[in-house]
């Protein structure tokens, strides 16, 4: 083991290979991508990227590890009062219809990496992982609606959850795939599903 990996922060080290993945995935897109592209836009030395990492397929699976939990921890602070409320303000982060270029760009290479999921198991594995953490999230907002009755007691929290997400990942998927977009009509229907999930004042 090199004195320099000794050295080395990891934790800060492993951010700043994080952000370089990012800033290559960026100007090259994954197809193109290679450990040398990674390697340019990373500040400190070549040899400490390869001590972590001997493959481009390691590297873009630990930067989908950490694009997810950055996802993740933004949803913290997602918890209304309202259940309902707690579910369209993850609509609204998830499928925001005004986006900037940096949300734009990291929303596409999140879309062509989900597509490398069909044939890599390491890239499945972590958007399982992602999928499942936010399909609990939703689900234990409705179950928290149901318990409380502020959503209908017949509906299933995870066979909604599983519909919505569903509904997400699809609407982005055809954002970035098709020449026109579908994240506005979602979002509304989202919404107007989510208003008749909502339990009838007399019955609250």
């Amino acid at each position: 083991m090199s004195e320099e990996a000794t050295d080395a922060d990891p934790t800060d080290s492993q951010t700043q290979i994080m952000e370089a993945t990012y800033h290559a995935l960026q100007e090259h897109g994954y197809s193109d991508l290679t450990i040398a592209h990674i390697a340019e836009s990373f500040d400190k030395s070549k040899s400490l990227l390869y001590y972590h990492y001997s493959s481009k397929d390691e590297i873009v699976a630990a930067f989908l590890e950490f694009a997810g939990d950055r996802f993740l921890a933004s949803l913290d602070d997602v918890d209304e009062s309202d259940p309902l409320d707690t579910i369209r303000r993850i609509v609204d982060v998830y499928l925001a219809v005004d986006v900037d270029d940096d949300m734009r760009d990291a929303q596409r290479i999140i879309i062509q990496l989900r597509a490398q999921a069909i044939g890599n198991p390491q890239y499945r594995a972590e958007f399982t992982r992602i999928d499942a953490a936010l399909r609990d999230r939703i689900a234990t907002a409705i179950a928290d609606g149901v318990a409380t009755g502020r959503i209908r007691d017949d509906i299933d929290p995870d066979r909604a959850a599983t519909w919505l997400l569903s509904s997400f990942n699809g609407a982005m998927l055809e954002r970035f795939t098709a020449d026109h977009d579908v994240v506005e009509p979602v979002r509304e229907m989202i919404y107007a599903t989510l208003d008749d999930l909502a339990a009838d004042e007399a019955e609250a």
